[in-house]
């Protein structure tokens, strides 16, 4: 086996040989770190919440616009965090 250990030995003195004989270290830690933000991302069924952060904030309904936009087709879409009882009301033109 004495070629083998020279051969380690010279890649030992090549430049950014030790980051290269790391990467499959890195590489199964980046693989892990993929699959937790994977399953987390998973039961999701909505977006980004703007108080908690949890990927559980979604639109629950759909109205008209009442009073002086009534009848100029805009509409009040109702928003609500499943993770904390944030609520938002979002009012959008559709033209």
């Amino acid at each position: 086996m004495g070629i083998l250990e020279d051969v380690l030995k010279a890649l030992e003195r090549v430049p950014g040989w030790k980051r290269i004989a790391g990467l499959p270290n890195e590489l199964d830690a980046l693989k892990a770190r993929v699959a937790a933000l994977e399953a987390r991302l998973a039961p999701a069924s909505g977006r980004e919440c703007p108080s908690c952060g949890a990927v559980a904030y979604r639109l629950i309904s759909s109205a008209p616009e009442q009073g002086d936009f009534a009848g100029s087709g805009a509409m009040v879409d109702h928003y609500a965090c499943g993770a904390c009882p944030h609520t938002n009301q979002v009012h959008r033109d559709p033209g």
